[in-house]
């Protein structure tokens, strides 16, 4: 993974961090909004709530912060919380990326808050956010790829992180530390693949719905100037109608192949990822194929099942959240 270390403890970094190279993240159409006084705005924020200049590296897991940073970055977050109740895309586009990197770099509380059903603060800054308020920020975050990669590589650091601490007996045998951690973490990527497919179906509904846009106004343009003329008019009206149903029913299907295609490959991809880094570990930590694929057995039975599960109950939880 280019833009992160996905090693136990590593650091994550997300942007060029040559001096002032984050003032010119993009470029073309969006420039200005990256570039504009917003975009220096949510920088600044995200410096006073991380600690750090914006484009370094973040701080290894788990990140404590002072109080300050950490009452900083809930006022960011509640910000939007009753926006994005009604509107996903509340969260300005120059906001989105600094939002994320926040986010990122306070990884482990979000592991506890999408991973578990918090009663009380988060053990490691003190965090009271809604898990729904979390999803749904992050949800508005995502439609910038980058800033869904910041905080989706740093929850795969701390789960990797996590995972690094079980010795190989509590992959042979009931460790329910471990099957906690298992199901906290398949959780957390189960919450995060399903904001990212709400934002792959988004993507390919807004292309619909832009094909559908212009086959009514190709209707009333040369449909409607069609229709006063005597004899053809109904009957070439509805041909035209016939002919651009055709062609924007052709093209939705396209698009409606590869919004199927690009979801089933994301959510792949997700549960393999979960997948992949328990049964690495497990074999870092010297289990055999044989051992993995036992059964009955802790590995084939247990661990796999609870990630499998969990992974699902995060989706399904994202959804709810985003009011699916």
């Amino acid at each position: 993974m280019s833009s992160a270390d996905t090693r136990p403890y590593g650091r994550i970094t997300t942007r060029n961090t040559q001096p002032c190279a984050w003032l010119s993240r993009s470029r073309g159409a969006t420039e200005t909004q990256y570039t504009s006084a917003r975009a220096e705005f949510g920088l600044a924020l995200e410096a006073a709530a991380t600690g750090r200049v914006p484009g370094s590296p973040m701080h290894p897991v788990p990140a404590h912060h002072d109080g300050a940073e950490t009452a900083i970055f809930e006022q960011v977050m509640g910000e939007y919380t009753k926006e994005l109740r009604t509107d996903q895309g509340a969260v300005p586009v120059s906001m989105r990326l600094p939002m994320a990197d926040m986010i990122a770099d306070y990884g482990s509380d979000v592991h506890q808050i999408l991973g578990k059903k918090m009663d009380g603060p988060t053990d490691f800054n003190q965090l009271e956010i809604d898990r729904g308020d979390l999803t749904r920020i992050i949800r508005a975050t995502a439609e910038d790829p980058n800033a869904y990669k910041a905080i989706h590589a740093s929850q795969t650091v701390v789960s990797s992180a996590g995972l690094d601490r079980f010795p190989a007996e509590s992959f042979r045998k009931g460790d329910e530390e471990l099957r906690a951690w298992v199901k906290q973490s398949a959780s957390v990527l189960g919450h995060l693949d399903g904001v990212r497919g709400d934002v792959i179906y988004d993507l390919g509904q807004a292309e619909k719905d832009a094909n559908n846009w212009k086959r009514m106004v190709n209707y009333h343009i040369y449909g409607g100037l069609l229709t006063p003329i005597p004899i053809v008019g109904d009957g070439v009206q509805r041909a035209v109608d016939w002919g651009l149903n055709e062609h924007v029913n052709t093209d939705n299907a396209r698009v409606d192949a590869e919004t199927r295609n690009n979801m089933i490959k994301h959510y792949d991809y997700g549960q393999k990822e979960m997948y992949g880094m328990l049964r690495g570990m497990a074999n870092y930590r010297g289990l055999t194929t044989k051992e993995l694929d036992a059964t009955p057995g802790e590995y084939e039975d247990h661990l796999q099942a609870i990630a499998e599960q969990w992974y699902g109950n995060g989706m399904g939880d994202a959804d709810k959240a985003m009011g699916q």
